[in-house]
């Protein structure tokens, strides 16, 4: 009996934001400052504070509280209680008038801030292990593992509550489409290609070479194909059909609890480090640590292992924060292709480059790497 062949769809960021979703890091901190606003418009108090951030009314003869400074100050429409200017903004004149205010951020906080503010992207997760790194070295940093993991929990909580009040229905055919057409052997790599196809039974170099053939051509049709979801949305779900099916790796939205954030580099030369450490306040957001809390690790593990695949990439960065994961996925012995979707833009510029360099970081043997690799030329853009 001839063999199969699987493929496995590893879904980022970047495809939510493809279907029309504000879900990037900085979207999330710009919702974050209007809830705090928001919060404000009925505080009694001259003081807010979360574990993130405390805003404090200085002058308090002529401003009493919160709730007086935003009803003697037009920030919002009286008829659509919309505010007038973007929430950060506002936030952001009301630090710069240190006189009769008073912002304070954590060191976390202020991290992402400047992260926004000088690159104008964040990667939390990455932001967070640096930090952690920090405090795992035993110098005096301003702040304790505790604090850190604390503060982590709470960006959590928030982020859940901000990705459940957006959605989308949008559902993109040219996506689904690349999700289940033919395997074209040329994507293949070279020390891949002869086992896979001897699994199924052909021996051809490209698609072309049966395109008139449909029985043999049938065969390069994916058995199983999992979307494996680094996002917590449901953005995911609208794809699924009888062969079809998804991993959401890190959680979902309809299980909260469940939901891993965190920081997954075991290759980073400092990991070890931290786990001789002997302090498990330092693993508490370690995704290889919690991914022994649900069956999606192992489920993964599984699919790997029953036969030959080869993965496309979706929207995902292929940043250090899941370079455990995605080391396990690209350097498995029967991963034969890693076909990345690459943005471009409308000046022509596109990120495949960075991209592939980021996929890089993911190996550890290099060979592997431009092997496995599709060059750009075959791979499309979404």
């Amino acid at each position: 009996m001839e063999g199969v062949m699987n493929r496995l769809v590893i879904i980022g960021n970047g495809f939510d934001i493809a279907h029309g979703l504000k879900t990037s890091y900085m979207d999330f901190i710009n919702w974050y400052w209007e809830w705090r606003l928001n919060a404000l418009l009925t505080e009694q108090s001259p003081v807010s504070e979360d574990c993130l951030c405390k805003l404090e009314i200085k002058n308090t003869k002529d401003c009493a509280n919160w709730f007086n400074f935003f009803y003697f100050n037009s920030y919002r429409d009286l008829i659509t209680r919309e505010w007038k200017f973007p929430p950060s903004d506002i936030i952001s004149g009301i630090k710069e008038n240190t006189e009769d205010f008073s912002v304070t951020c954590s060191k976390f906080f202020e991290t992402i801030l400047q992260s926004i503010e000088t690159r104008g992207w964040v990667d939390i997760e990455n932001d967070y292990y640096q930090l952690l790194k920090k405090c795992a070295e035993g110098t005096d940093c301003g702040y304790t593992v505790k604090e850190l993991n604390d503060q982590l929990a709470y960006l959590q909580e928030r982020l859940v509550e901000y990705l459940g009040s957006i959605g989308t229905n949008e559902y993109k055919k040219e996506l689904h489409d690349a999700m289940i057409e033919f395997f074209d052997p040329a994507d293949f790599s070279t020390e891949g290609r002869k086992k896979a196809l001897e699994n199924i039974g052909l021996d051809i170099n490209s698609l072309e070479e049966v395109e008139y053939n449909y029985e043999e051509r049938n065969k390069l049709i994916p058995e199983r194909i999992i979307l494996l979801s680094f996002n917590y949305t449901a953005t995911a779900k609208m794809y699924g059909n009888i062969n079809l099916d998804f991993n959401y790796i890190h959680g979902d939205l309809e299980h909260p609890k469940n939901i891993i954030f965190g920081y997954g580099d075991e290759l980073d030369k400092d990991y070890k480090d931290i786990l001789d450490r002997n302090d498990n306040e330092l693993l508490r957001n370690v995704k290889s640590v919690k991914y022994l809390e649900t069956r999606h690790y192992h489920d993964m593990l599984e699919f790997l292992m029953s036969a030959p695949f080869q993965v496309l990439i979706m929207g995902h960065s292929c940043g250090n924060s899941d370079r455990t994961l995605l080391n396990t996925v690209f350097e498995h012995e029967n991963c034969v292709s890693i076909k990345p979707f690459y943005h471009k833009w409308e000046d022509g510029s596109d990120n495949y480059l960075e991209l592939v360099q980021n996929i890089s970081r993911n190996f550890t043997n290099m060979q592997l790497f431009r092997d496995r690799v599709v060059n750009k030329e075959q791979c499309k853009t979404m």
